[in-house]
């Protein structure tokens, strides 16, 4: 039951129309508008995030065949992309939270195994061009192939992005939709038949959407 990610989501630059006696200022502000846009890094750089959020979905079934879902999140990470376009993030899986400490505890023991498998991984070749071009308040949106490593296994993914020029040295990325984790691919079956059993329910539903939403600040 899981997480991760990359959203933003999109904004527009408003222009104000000006009346005939202000034309001549509405000018000026037009001719400074290229000092403005160029002032803006476009150039390939590397980019770190300094905030990030990571989110996942979980959904149990009672024993009367009842449904609920629940939102839970991690809250340790770091990642970078490169001048090159490579894209690395780690995340914590023992910063789970789920808002019960019980829980959080079972899913790093029987679940994620931290144990034995303390962090994830996520990797990819990004446009990094693209990215870096971006005008300040233009959204690029991306499908993105990335690859998992978590609890021992490597799964190929595909995550909607959008990332967004918010100011000259920070770019907001986030998920358009979730990405969808599979407990069986990440082998997690035994540990989440534990929480089933304990917890008493029915069943806890396969496929956890994860979501993701990071700040990226330039760096030279």
């Amino acid at each position: 039951m899981f997480k991760q990610t990359l959203i933003v989501t999109a904004s527009l630059l408003a222009l104000a129309a000006c009346s005939p006696a202000s034309s001549g200022s509405a000018s000026t502000k037009a001719a400074d508008a290229p000092e403005v846009m160029m002032a803006v890094p476009q150039t390939a750089a590397n980019w770190e995030v300094s905030d990030a959020t990571i989110s996942f979905l979980s959904s149990k079934i009672n024993k009367q065949l009842g449904s609920t879902t629940e939102q839970s999140s991690f809250t340790a990470s770091q990642a970078m992309l490169d001048k090159q376009g490579e894209f690395k993030m780690e995340v914590d899986l023992s910063s789970v939270k789920t808002g019960i400490e019980i829980r959080d505890q079972r899913l790093k023991d029987w679940v994620f195994e931290t144990a034995k498998f303390a962090k994830a991984g996520i990797s990819g070749k990004v446009d990094v061009d693209a990215v870096s071009k971006l005008a300040l308040g233009e959204t690029l949106k991306l499908k993105q192939p990335l690859v998992l490593d978590i609890h021992g296994q490597q799964i190929n993914l595909e995550a909607d992005l959008s990332a967004q020029r918010v100011s000259a040295d920070k770019i907001m990325v986030s998920t358009l939709s979730p990405v969808i984790l599979d407990i069986k691919a990440m082998e997690m079956t035994e540990g989440v038949a534990k929480l089933v059993e304990v917890m008493g329910l029915s069943s806890i539903v396969q496929q956890i959407p994860v979501s993701f939403n990071a700040e990226f600040t330039r760096k030279e």
